[in-house]
């Protein structure tokens, strides 16, 4: 999909000009290097702008003006790139072709309203929406110790330290949150105009002088340069992997096991691990679910996921307790039977061909397309042209090399009760 980038100054703007539906997305991306404490900030932060914005004192009254320009969808949401962060404002309003002139440029100040206009108090947020936002968060993550899944994987997070810094617990989150003040989180706030990149993604049907001129008339701020190659790279890792066992009062246990790749390409980052997660755990017919649930009966579920902006991937199962090291062996050996390519040209096919089917998909959708080309941008991976093109050099003698650069890092057990088959 073509575009146009245009310079705004501070930020940038890029316009893609499709026919194709009804509606117009915009993206805004405020991106700066990720911090220890983000995460908190960041998460309070998007409840607080979502809980109301200045100029309605009634929620009947945020509705209302909502439902008079044809109900834009507005939501905010972090994301991390490898070594940054990002604070995103997307919307999505019915283009004025099909409703009425004038209506672009009310739905994109709505939509930016949201993010330049909250209800402040003085130099902070209104104290009372900030104390339930805060309220909500912390009682979110006191429940997450509870739910077993959520917090082992939060747990092997924290003792993998992919990052430059230590990542807080979720006790230690608890305790910055709740000690967190309205006028705290403004500070943070003010710093998205002043210590971040921008970069505004829009696709639809418009005229893209005047789509400049609504943005220009509306964003504010002194942005930092935009950048590119965030990846988080390890030339080194542990010579033996870090286990750590930690008990829980559930019946099912949760294994967690967090691998790091060294000296990666790029051709390796973007299109070979998808070939090696997938074949290993990626899916029903993968090594990992054959092998470990299938055929041996150790676990109720196990998958494998990859995330290459920071160099890892992680497998996880559920299992008894007692299966626990019998479990850990099959994985390390149906993961050397990878570096020995053990897997069949079938297997390479079928990744193949859902990963084709996927491009397609994203050509018949407004926000993939969108999603498409923020990656290049932010990421600076490749179009979807280039990725059909690349996706075919794939080849098993590069898989096998992969293979062979893939380390166990933790290997992380939420021990559970349930230990009919022996001890871990």
């Amino acid at each position: 999909m073509n575009y146009e980038l245009y310079n705004m100054g501070n930020y940038n703007l890029y316009l893609i000009n499709t026919d194709k539906f009804k509606t117009i997305s915009v993206s805004a991306y405020f991106c700066h290097e990720d911090t220890r404490e983000d995460g908190v900030y960041s998460a309070i932060l998007k409840d607080v702008l979502e809980a109301g914005t200045a100029g309605y004192e009634k929620l009947n009254d945020y509705y209302k003006q909502r439902l008079e320009i044809y109900d834009p969808k507005v939501t905010i949401r972090n994301l991390t790139f490898g070594k940054e962060s990002a604070f995103l404002l997307n919307g999505q309003f019915a283009n004025e072709k099909y409703t009425e002139k004038g209506m672009n440029e009310k739905s994109i100040k709505f939509i930016f309203d949201m993010l330049y206009n909250p209800k402040l108090e003085g130099q902070a947020f209104e104290e009372e929406t900030f104390e339930i936002c805060r309220h909500d968060y912390v009682e979110l993550l006191k429940a997450s110790k509870d739910n077993p899944r959520v917090y082992s994987r939060a747990r092997l997070w924290e003792e993998m330290n992919v990052c430059d810094y230590q990542v807080m617990s979720n006790d230690e989150v608890i305790d910055f949150a709740s000690k967190m003040t309205a006028h705290d989180l403004y500070r943070y706030y003010q710093s998205l105009f002043t210590e971040n990149s921008l970069d505004i993604f829009i696709i639809g049907d418009f005229d893209n002088e005047e789509m400049k001129n609504i943005i220009n008339g509306l964003i504010k701020g002194d942005f930092k340069p935009s950048s590119k190659k965030r990846y988080i790279n390890f030339s080194s890792v542990r010579s033996k992997a870090k286990k750590v066992i930690e008990p829980a009062q559930t019946g099912q246990s949760q294994l967690a096991i967090g691998l790091k790749f060294t000296d990666l390409t790029d051709f390796e980052r973007n299109y070979v691990s998808i070939f090696y997660i997938s074949i290993l755990g990626g899916n029903w017919s993968s090594k990992l679910n054959q092998v470990v649930r299938e055929e041996n009966s150790l676990c109720y579920y196990i998958g494998a996921l990859r995330n290459m902006t920071c160099s890892v991937a992680y497998i996880y199962a559920g299992i008894d307790a007692g299966n626990f090291e019998k479990t850990c062996k099959l994985i390390k050996e149906q993961m050397q039977l990878m570096v020995k390519g053990d897997f069949t040209l079938d297997h390479m096919k079928q990744v193949k061909q859902i990963y084709e089917n996927s491009l397609v998909e994203i050509e018949d959708n407004q926000l993939s397309i969108l999603n498409t080309l923020v990656s290049q941008v932010l990421n600076d991976a490749d179009d979807i042209a280039k990725r059909r093109e690349e996706i075919n050099k794939v080849t098993k003698k590069d898989i096998v090399a992969l293979a062979k650069k893939i380390n166990f890092d933790v290997i992380y057990l939420l021990k559970g009760e349930n230990n009919e088959k022996g001890q871990a």
